[in-house]
């Protein structure tokens, strides 16, 4: 059973996908974004997933993505109900970081399909950061990240090394070569990477790179 919650402004829709997801699934409704973040913050434990209907404007979903984007802790999958002929606004959804889409008209099975989707995409998000690498331990940091910005051959990534060192749990973490994208955070990606995507992939081979592949195909399409 997924834990759900349920941000849509129709209450016929509301009730329609409760029916839908019957004792598979539990839901928690919420009419406007506002009262369906204060339930974000209140479940304990957190839900699986939020699924949230597409306005014409796109003004919720972008506004709730951005306040995931900004409260990590609270970060949960997003699933974006679509209105039949609205696939063309999956391109800036997709910037902001939903990743799975639910396009009308819902039966149970594609209902189930996108909490699985969901679920899935949770799962697969990178926990905590990665060991500082041998490299790291044993170089002059200030040269590293100097040759690193030299080396650099990814566009977004332009004299944006650094190093980094963060507090944990009440103490000062060790020394570390970091660079925050803009280019993955505009297409909802992890902006953090740390020495060796940095190395293999900014200075390396950007192609590599989902957000920079997603950056060339756009361009290729316009």
């Amino acid at each position: 059973m997924a834990r759900i919650i349920l941000i849509h402004s129709d209450e016929q829709v509301r009730n329609y996908l409760v029916s839908l997801a019957g004792d598979r699934h539990q839901i928690q409704l919420a009419k406007e974004l506002l009262s369906g973040l204060r339930k974000l913050t209140r479940a304990k434990p957190k839900p699986d997933a939020i699924l949230i209907g597409h306005e014409a404007e796109q003004r919720d979903v972008l506004r709730l993505m951005r306040y995931l984007r900004d409260h990590p802790p609270l970060k949960v999958p997003v699933i974006v109900l679509l209105p039949r002929g609205e696939g063309a606004a999956q391109s800036t959804l997709s910037k902001a970081g939903v990743r799975v889409f639910l396009e009308s008209p819902v039966d149970a099975n594609r209902l189930d399909t996108a909490i699985v989707a969901a679920q899935r995409s949770r799962s697969a998000a990178p926990k905590g950061l990665p060991p500082v690498s041998p490299e790291e331990a044993n170089s002059n940091l200030s040269l590293l990240e100097n040759q690193l910005n030299k080396k650099m051959k990814c566009f977004a990534g332009k004299n944006q090394v650094f190093i980094q060192s963060m507090i944990l749990g009440g103490r000062t973490s060790r020394p570390r070569i970091a660079l925050k994208c803009r280019l993955r955070a505009e297409y909802g990606l992890n902006r953090d990477v740390y020495y060796e995507f940095i190395r293999d992939h900014c200075c390396g081979d950007p192609s590599q790179c989902e957000a920079y592949q997603r950056f060339n195909a756009e361009r290729e399409t316009a």
